[in-house]
């Protein structure tokens, strides 16, 4: 399959434009407008009820302006939609004479106009106070949310002129290695630090730090900080939305398509780009496509600006007299299954991989005698070489629970399961980039030795079945630990040696003057368990070889035999770039630098560079812990793959979800349910409605104790209340009402979980309450099975209006994934079965547009269906239907006991 591009939803017409470089950013009463800085008549309107459209005419001059570089995209929370744009950048250096830049600093604006008001002063003050070059009073800002301005700790203790920590040894130049998301522990706190500090726009504020992910938050004396857990879960939201755009290693260009190699865009790596970036960007690579699709669809193509998370290194080194070379890494991560460390291992059922990254060497040689005259590198090279590979999981299903140091992996998928996921990664690389040399460096014995023999028997066995050309595809294993054990880091390059017929039939891309010379066929994809330490020792090795290789192509290798060793200076920038590489990438997966670093930059292991590594795994262990689960459920929402609710969610549940999980979720209630209406409903009846519930499943109680799914299924003649097994796929037990016998059906608010503004929500927590008169029948699975009711000394039997004691039974609608069916209606029926048989049951087909709606409708719609059918079974009683609360948020939380009051506010204190 070959690279996506975004012109599948933006007209190619549509390109003609250029890329737009930077903006200024005005306010107005109805949005914010986003003027090209290059082309002053060019302007992005952004209003504030969601549309987005693009002006051209006579340039406007704004009084209030704020220059910005890059429009990043749009996200909608639970209150506000913001846009996301990029304030603060700093230039990484230049590939093929185009400047390459990363993110250092972004903005969260609000889509509303008071919000929006106070971000856009903020922003302005710190721009105005900045241009006066009065740095002593300004505070670098990294993201702003509706009533705090929040910024990043690491960047807000950066400015040495307020601050000298470079005798402290808590101060940040001493944990360097820690990912923001702990490394504000280690810092005195801001009031102890900064002092003096004044904010122009609001006369003087107090900082403070809140122990609310890892950013220091201050907020101006003339905003009201509100105390409400919604207003507070989004501000965290907002914050580590800001710190993974900021502080995660984002690189972009305005000329230069950061998401391709250069084989790969092939002549524009002479004729440059002409069109914006979004026309062409390869869209697995374009880390934040999803958040910018209202500018793809809103004619804002210009102002789309494709990110890369990854690293850009770049470094310099004179070889000769006459001769100088540029070396630049260039690693992209795919988006598709981004993740942290342990929230995301394997593949998923589309054959995408965790911590799938590919990472391209860029060799630019301007030689004197060639050209004449000497020039800047990069400006015009004589000769431009590249050699790419990569890195990801192994591509099968597997899991591995981080809990303690050495969690052990598991295989999670069947044999076919997982040769058929397997395939699919291949498949799709082998026609990206051609064969495939899979080098797995996992142990062959101990902890690791289930997933790494289980990766050697599924690609054997997608080669044996031929679902993957053999021709395509080496298996090479190498069992880094043992090769290398006792500290001998040299025997690198005996895989090295092992490989030398594969790296000389692979070559690399080679262009020079006005075509290619050469191309790369194939590409070694490297993995370890989280192909990071030991992928990057491994790969680094690689490239020393290939780069050797082309300097002795081109003819400017003092002495060959030597190696890089021949040319002072050559190998340890290549070290150096090497190992900055593995750090981005490791604090980017597992939040700390790589391990084995001292080994990438100096070619020796040492015992200070063990310490190193054992106080990294200590700190890969607190981040997995406390952080990933967080950061994953961020992440997943901004490619797309959770709304925004379930983000909220896990900062209750501590637990981050699959990206096809809901899909996994539905798939199975649909099973429930037809395995439930195909055991419980008595033959003749036909269901009207059957849906997914959770219940007590006993009678005249409302409290749910567990959260396992029931089935809720209406017929013509009763309703039935199911208790499901999911792991045995049966229903083990259920109840059945005759209609004749209900006598009354309340529907209305069911909380039952007060942790969460959503939870707390009545649209979004809805039942019912079944009352009858006679004792239902019950069928349990299990033998002498006694119906018990939990609530029945506190909450007595209901009353109908003769005085009659009425039992009841409670159900809550599920509020995600469900799943709604019915048998055909009789039209359809006839028409799809015409032969259809009296003893054969008719279809069921799911309901997609009740599903679709909130748990309240659905509700409004079962009692239609109940009152609709209690009247073809006689005259029902006035108060048939009552619509009151089940249990009212009031109730709710009165009900809770001291220990979950207690509970729920130091989980709110530490977490929220």
């Amino acid at each position: 399959m070959a690279a996506e591009s975004p012109l599948s939803i933006a007209d190619r017409s549509a390109c003609v434009t250029a890329q737009v470089r930077q903006s200024r950013l005005s306010l107005c009463s109805t949005g914010y407008r986003l003027q090209s800085v290059d082309s002053p008549t060019s302007t992005l309107v952004l209003r504030f009820d969601g549309q987005v459209f693009t002006e051209t005419g006579s340039k406007v001059e704004d009084q209030q302006i704020v220059v910005v570089h890059a429009v990043v995209g749009i996200f909608k929370l639970e209150q506000h939609s913001y846009v996301l744009a990029v304030t603060d950048s700093h230039l990484q250096g230049t590939i093929c004479g185009k400047d390459i830049y990363e993110v250092s600093g972004v903005c969260a604006l609000p889509l509303d106009y008071d919000s929006g008001k106070i971000v856009f002063q903020e922003l302005l003050q710190e721009q105005t106070t900045t241009a006066s070059g009065d740095k002593s009073t300004a505070v670098p800002r990294k993201s702003y949310s509706t009533g705090d301005v929040a910024g990043l700790a690491a960047a807000q203790l950066e400015n040495s002129s307020r601050v000298d920590m470079n005798d402290d040894l808590t101060g940040e130049a001493g944990f360097r290695w820690l990912s923001p998301q702990i490394s504000w522990m280690f810092r005195p706190s801001k009031d102890s630090l900064v002092s003096g500090t004044e904010d122009g726009a609001t006369g003087s504020s107090t900082p403070q730090t809140e122990r609310e992910g890892s950013a220091v938050v201050e907020t101006s004396s003339g905003v009201r900080k509100t105390s409400t857990s919604l207003e507070r879960m989004e501000r965290r939201v907002v914050e580590e939305i800001a710190r993974v755009f900021s502080t995660s290693g984002m690189f972009y260009a305005f000329d230069y398509d950061l998401t391709r190699s250069l084989q790969a865009k092939d002549r524009q790596v002479i004729d440059g780009v002409s069109e914006p970036l979004a026309c062409i960007a390869d869209r697995d690579y374009w880390f934040n496509w999803h958040i910018q699709q209202p500018l793809l669809t809103g004619g804002g193509l210009a102002w789309a600006l494709p990110l890369v998370q990854g690293s850009v290194q770049i470094g310099r080194c004179q070889i000769s007299k006459d001769d100088v070379v540029q070396i630049s890494v260039v690693s992209r991560r795919n988006w598709r299954r981004i993740g942290m460390r342990y929230e995301r291992r394997g593949a998923d059922t589309n054959g995408n991989v965790a911590n799938f990254v590919e990472t391209e060497q860029i060799l630019e040689l301007e030689s004197k005698q060639e050209s004449g005259q000497h020039v800047d590198v990069g400006a015009h090279p004589t000769h431009i070489a590249s050699f790419v590979q990569t890195r990801g999981s192994m591509p099968f299903l597997w899991t591995q629970t981080g809990a303690g140091l050495h969690p052990a992996a598991v295989v999670a998928g069947t044999d076919d399961s997982n040769a058929a996921t397997c395939a699919q990664h291949l498949q799709h690389e082998i026609s990206r980039v051609g064969r495939q040399v899979l080098v797995s460096l996992v142990e062959h014995g101990g902890r690791e030795a289930a997933v790494g023999t289980a990766y050697a028997g599924v690609v054997g066995r997608c080669v044996a079945s031929e679902m993957v050309d053999a021709r395509m595809v080496r298996y090479v294993p190498w069992d880094f630990h043992h090769e290398t054990r006792g500290m001998r880091y040299e025997n690198v390059q005996q895989l090295v040696e092992q490989l030398r017929g594969e790296i000389s039939g692979m070559g690399y891309y080679w262009h020079a003057g006005n075509a290619p010379l050469t191309t790369q066929h194939g590409i070694f994809r490297v993995n370890c368990m989280d192909c990071l330490d030991r992928t990057n020792v491994v790969q680094s090795a690689i490239a020393r070889a290939v780069f050797n290789e082309q300097l002795v192509r081109l003819g400017v290798h003092a002495a060959p035999e030597l190696g890089l060793a021949a040319h002072p200076g050559l190998e340890p920038t290549l070290n150096r770039l090497w190992a900055n590489n593995g750090d981005y990438i490791s604090r980017q997966y597992a939040g700390t630098s790589a391990m084995k670093g001292d080994f990438t930059r100096t070619g020796r292991r040492n015992f200070g560079g063990m310490v190193n590594d054992a106080t990294y795994s200590l700190a890969r262990l607190w981040i997995n812990t406390f952080r990933d689960y967080f950061s994953q459920a961020v992440l997943d929402f901004l490619v797309g793959n959770h709304a925004a609710a379930a983000v909220f969610r896990t900062l209750i549940d501590l637990r981050s979800r699959e990206p096809d999980q809901v899909r996994q979720m539905a798939s199975a209630r649909e099973t429930a349910v037809r395995t439930s209406v195909a055991i419980v409903v008595r033959d003749g009846e036909r269901v009207q409605l059957a849906c997914v519930v959770q219940s007590p499943m006993a009678l005249d109680s409302l409290k749910i104790a567990a959260a396992a799914d029931s089935v809720l299924i209406l017929t013509d003649a009763a309703v039935y209340v199911c208790s499901y097994c999911d792991r045995q796929q049966k229903v083990s037990e259920f109840l059945r009402i005759g209609l004749s016998v209900l006598a009354r059906v309340q529907y209305g608010a069911y909380i039952t979980d007060t942790r969460t503004p959503q939870c707390l929500d009545p649209s979004r927590n809805h039942g019912v309450v079944l009352s009858f008169a006679l004792a239902p029948d019950h069928h349990s699975s299990s033998p002498g099975y006694e119906f018990e009711s939990s609530l029945a000394a506190t909450q007595p039997f209901v009353s109908s209006a003769d005085g009659e004691k009425l039992h009841f039974i409670a159900c809550k609608v599920a509020t995600e994934a469900q799943v709604v069916m019915q048998h055909t209606p009789d039209d359809a029926e006839s028409a799809a079965q015409p032969t259809l048989k009296d003893s054969e049951q008719p279809a069921l087909v799911r309901l997609t547009r009740l599903e679709n709606q909130a748990p309240d409708l659905l509700t409004e719609c079962l009692c239609s269906a109940m009152l609709s059918l209690k009247l073809a079974h006689g005259d029902p009683s006035s108060q048939f239907i009552t619509d009151a609360p089940i249990i009212s948020v009031a109730a709710a939380k009165q009900s809770k006991t001291l220990v979950e009051k207690m509970t729920t506010r130091l989980h709110s204190a530490l977490w929220i």
